[in-house]
């Protein structure tokens, strides 16, 4: 399995401020609500859960491989891409919004960033096994190789499957070098010196010594004009007068392709037959997907692939609780579920989600409550900090910040009018939309929003907002304003216990507090109050976004 969490990066580690919370571990804060009714004090701090996953320390100098698609890099050592060579249509240029200087702290220091930033193509050795039967299992290729086979730590091995029919193709192993590779496909290939050839199941099979440019080339065969050297995409001339030359690594049809195979097995002989080959696909379209070529996809594209996780997450766990089928079990929704953690794209929410449709409470748990609010589309927490200190600090200064700059370009979309949410990082919700999504690179994203969050730590470290922007003042009858109208609103001091314990209508997920003892996670889970709430505990001003575990079902009806 791969190690859940994040990808390990050689950063520098952050000087840990001194944290001393005043408040008792007892005192219970539900980010959806606020916090309980105390009868002997107004004044609390806000205990929100310590129970993150606290990051493998890496040695300095020392590189770790989490997954078969990627290898870290330091800081100083970033790849760089072709700037320039590809545009996707009238992408939104940036260009002329300010880039503030962080003047708050230094960026070796910010728990913010992107994680594209330190992957590099994969240099992993790699052999081909062609002409293998439709509903041959991953357990079988482990067999085959042979237990001293030196495969790559997470996901090695991907059967390759036709996105619109569900067919299965050929299988590729990745192994730890090239030379590993070699000398696997030889050993195999020594019983033709008995006259015999490999077989795997009923069927002939060829082994050969492949690359990872085939392997890439097969993954996204619907990438045109593009030329894959040593692992990287390299946008070559359109001489095709009717092709519309490179749009992407794969189409929209492909995606809901994918999705229909999982939802309706049915559709498909070939999905009939083997029902877990399309999940099999998405684990290795996440861990192979070029994501250090930041200039080469866009927000939507990053978007479409959620969606695809999201929906067969869902579909898998559907599936699993109606009927036990072959194949569809417990190893492969962790494995499916460990590819989206995994995935250095997906933003802290956006995991969040992954885990409470996959039912995973242990997960749950070490992601913590802070994850649901994460207010950016493209950044994500970086390995290294220690999260029970500077996510809440900085957390605090981003709530106590401001930003001038919000457009329809990039909106700050937190509900105004609805008082019942109460986020650790302020009222602030940047997602991009689905319109300027489709035209903006990522790399283009990733800098805008890197200038808001300067903005948001330099203003916020300054105090130059005199109201909070989230419930961190002593004072509970603060009202929390607004980042882009500075509008306060009024807080609901009639909090029933029933409403506490209940999840908010604008977020289906379920706050999981560590050590709490006003909520039964057992009950609530049992419930699953998070996926659809009762009408009466709904507000007018509920929002489904795209990161939302809500959108199972339209909450409105």
């Amino acid at each position: 399995m791969p190690p859940f969490g994040r990808i390990p990066v050689t950063l520098p580690r952050p000087h840990e401020p001194h944290y001393d919370p005043v408040a008792p571990r007892n005192v219970y804060y539900d980010p959806f609500l606020g916090y309980a009714p105390s009868p002997s004090t107004d004044t609390v701090c806000i205990p929100f859960a310590t129970n993150r996953l606290t990051p493998v320390p890496v040695q300095p100098g020392q590189l770790q491989q989490p997954c078969p698609s990627t290898t870290p890099l330091t800081s100083s050592s970033i790849p760089v891409m072709n700037n320039g060579i590809h545009k996707l249509g009238p992408h939104v240029n940036f260009a002329g919004y300010p880039n503030p200087t962080s003047r708050a702290a230094p960026p070796n220091e910010v728990p913010y960033g992107s994680l594209v930033r330190y992957m590099e193509p994969p240099i992993w050795g790699v052999i081909k096994i062609s002409n293998i039967p439709y509903s041959i299992t991953k357990q079988e290729i482990f067999q085959f190789v042979g237990r001293q086979a030196r495969l790559v730590p997470g996901h090695a091995v991907h059967i390759i499957m036709e996105r619109p029919t569900a067919k299965t193709m050929d299988c590729f192993v990745e192994f730890a070098s090239t030379e590993d590779a070699e000398e696997t496909a030889n050993r195999i290939n020594r019983i033709y010196e008995c006259g015999r050839a490999p077989r795997l199941g009923n069927r002939h099979v060829e082994v050969e010594l492949s690359n990872q440019e085939e392997l890439l080339k097969v993954l996204f065969p619907r990438a045109k004009c593009i030329s894959w050297e040593n692992g990287t995409p390299k946008v070559v001339e359109n001489t095709d007068r009717y092709s519309t030359g490179f749009t992407g690594f794969f189409t929209s049809e492909e995606i809901i392709g994918a999705i229909r195979h999982a939802e309706i097995p049915q559709r498909s002989p070939f999905g009939a037959k083997c029902p877990q080959r399309t999940y099999e696909s998405t684990i290795s379209t996440l861990y192979k997907f070029p994501w250090y070529a930041t200039d080469m996809y866009t927000v939507h594209d990053r978007n479409q692939l959620f969606e695809l996780t999201n929906r067969h997450i869902r579909s898998l766990v559907s599936r699993m609780e109606k009927t036990k089928t072959v194949g569809l079990d417990q190893r492969l929704l962790r494995e499916l579920l460990y590819a989206g953690l995994n995935c250095p794209v997906f933003n802290e929410r956006q995991k969040y989600t992954l885990c409470i449709h996959a039912g995973e409470k242990s997960e749950i748990l070490k992601l913590g409550d802070m994850s649901k609010w994460f207010p950016f589309d493209t950044l994500v927490y970086l390995p290294g900090f220690d999260y029970d200190t500077c996510a809440q600090l900085y957390a605090n200064v981003i709530a106590n910040g401001r930003f001038e700059g919000a457009c329809r370009e990039f909106p700050n979309n937190f509900p105004e009018d609805n008082t019942t949410l109460l986020s650790p990082f302020g009222r602030i919700w940047f997602e991009w939309p689905t319109d300027v999504a489709k035209n903006t690179l990522w790399v283009d994203a990733v800098n805008r929003e890197t200038n808001v969050l300067n903005c948001l730590l330099q203003s916020g470290s300054m105090g130059t907002i005199h109201r909070p922007l989230s419930m961190t003042s002593t004072s509970s009858n603060v009202s929390p304003t607004s980042p882009i109208t500075d509008k306060s609103v009024p807080r609901n001091e009639n909090v029933s216990r029933v409403s506490i314990l209940q999840a908010s209508s604008r977020r289906a997920s379920e706050c999981w507090n560590s050590g709490s003892v006003l909520l039964d996670t057992e009950g609530v889970w049992s419930q699953k109050v998070f996926f659809s709430p009762p009408n009466r505990f709904r507000t007018p001003s509920h929002r489904i976004t795209h990161s939302s575990p809500n959108c199972l079902k339209d909450l409105n009806q």
